[in-house]
């Protein structure tokens, strides 16, 4: 009997501690600056790595938001706008209804409060663009599905964007970038490579059940005022994904059981997952409709245009040839250099193809939207198998091609990122 009591009061306190150690609160377990903003550098690239319940990894992210970034939380449309998207988040997304919890406390102000909306950090706050492909594992040497992704933009400030001049300690768009990999207690981890907002902000991110999603933009895409609708946005949608998805099945059931709300800039997604599957998601400019395109287990190209609306390569709306920055232009080069490939890829023909349609553009002409510079601020494959990511971020421009009279483009070394076994 007495042995039987010291066992009921061992397994007691292992439950307690085991309960102390899940509400304890997340682990930091980093937050570094792993590119450093050096003389004549564009830009600085943090890595940060958390563990915990849901809404202590809110509070530290907006801990980290408001000392690395001075981000200030953001004010809802009014409080009945605030309730409506509270109730939203909570049936149809808690684990970021959750993070927010989380978010508001850091600021000192609870989520009642409706004059904040703490679902999104923003900062620096700009439009993207972008090129993927996705290679199922029939196309690839080593038999594991990738993915590989330029992010580009304009070497502006946002005042700049809008026409107007910059002001002094302004910062550039994608100056001030994260990885992001988190461990939630629910939800599936993560791995992401982003900007624009903190919380959700993944340009690109992978799960731990081997699901990959890439947001690009799409300018036929709608917009509307995303503060006055009940929503997530498309950083909040991405993120949804990766919390709960494991297939693109799941991630199009997930799509089409939420609405997505429409900043000033369109976006359209490709989704893939380790299973040889992949599909760009368009959204209709008319009727907010969505539009699926699968791969058919072939290799899929996706830049910034509709895919749904061009499906084949031949019926592109003419550009010009000096237009090496249009979307079509860019996807044409992708799909040229996919087709007359011989034999399987690896993760350096990955690298390669994205290494041919690079943005080094300065003005419309070569079919950039502003005359501005637009450059390729990061390139990476995802293994998605091995759950990795390779990637490199821009740090300057380099010597001007004689051919092309464009500036090459100078990069960091290859970081090498990869998600813990859940």
């Amino acid at each position: 009997m007495r042995k039987t009591v010291g066992i009921l009061f061992l397994i007691a306190i292992v439950a307690v501690v085991i309960l102390f150690v899940k509400s304890a609160g997340p682990v930091v377990v980093k937050n570094e600056v792993i590119l450093p903003r050096g003389p004549g550098q564009y830009m600085e690239v943090r890595h940060i790595v958390l563990r915990g319940s849901n809404e202590e990894i809110g509070r530290v992210i907006g801990e980290i938001g408001q000392k690395w970034l001075g981000i200030k939380l953001p004010q809802s449309a009014g409080p009945l706008y605030a309730k409506a998207q509270h109730l939203y988040l909570s049936k149809n997304y808690p684990i970021l209804m959750e993070k927010s919890e989380g978010v508001a406390r850091s600021y000192g102000v609870s989520t009642d409060d409706n004059k904040y909306e703490p679902a999104s950090l923003f900062y620096d706050v700009a439009p993207f663009a972008c090129s993927t492909v996705y290679y199922p594992p029939g196309s690839t040497d080593n038999g594991h599905p990738l993915l590989a992704h330029n992010m580009d933009f304009y070497k502006i400030t946002l005042r700049e964007f809008l026409g107007m001049a910059s002001v002094p300690g302004e910062h550039k768009f994608f100056s001030r970038n994260f990885v992001m990999e988190t461990y939630p207690d629910e939800g599936h981890s993560s791995l992401v490579v982003g900007s624009l907002d903190l919380l959700n902000g993944g340009m690109s991110g992978m799960n731990s059940r081997g699901l990959v999603v890439a947001i690009l933009a799409e300018h036929k895409c709608p917009t509307s005022d995303n503060m006055m609708v009940s929503g997530l946005t498309a950083f909040q949608l991405a993120r949804l994904l990766l919390d709960t998805c494991e297939t693109v099945e799941q991630a199009k059931i997930a799509i089409l059981n939420n609405r997505m709300v429409f900043s000033f800039e369109g976006v359209h997604f490709q989704v893939a997952d380790r299973f040889g599957n992949s599909f760009i998601c368009d959204i209709d400019s008319k009727d907010f409709s969505y539009h699926f395109t699968d791969n058919d287990g072939r290799p899929q190209v996706m830049t910034n245009h509709s895919q749904y609306l061009y499906p084949e390569v031949n019926d592109f709306p003419p550009y010009s040839p000096k237009a090496t920055y249009s979307t079509f232009y860019r996807y044409r080069r992708l799909y040229n250099y996919i087709q007359d490939h011989k034999g399987k890829f690896s993760a350096q023909d990955a690298l390669k193809a994205m290494s041919m349609v690079y943005a080094h553009t300065h003005d419309v002409e070569e079919g950039a939207a502003l005359s501005s510079p637009c450059r390729t601020f990061w390139t990476q494959v995802y293994d998605i198998e091995d759950r990795s990511l390779e990637t490199k971020f821009y740090l300057k421009d380099g010597p001007v091609d004689p051919e092309t009279g464009d500036p090459t483009l100078i990069f960091s070394k290859p970081f090498r990122f990869k998600l813990e076994d859940e």
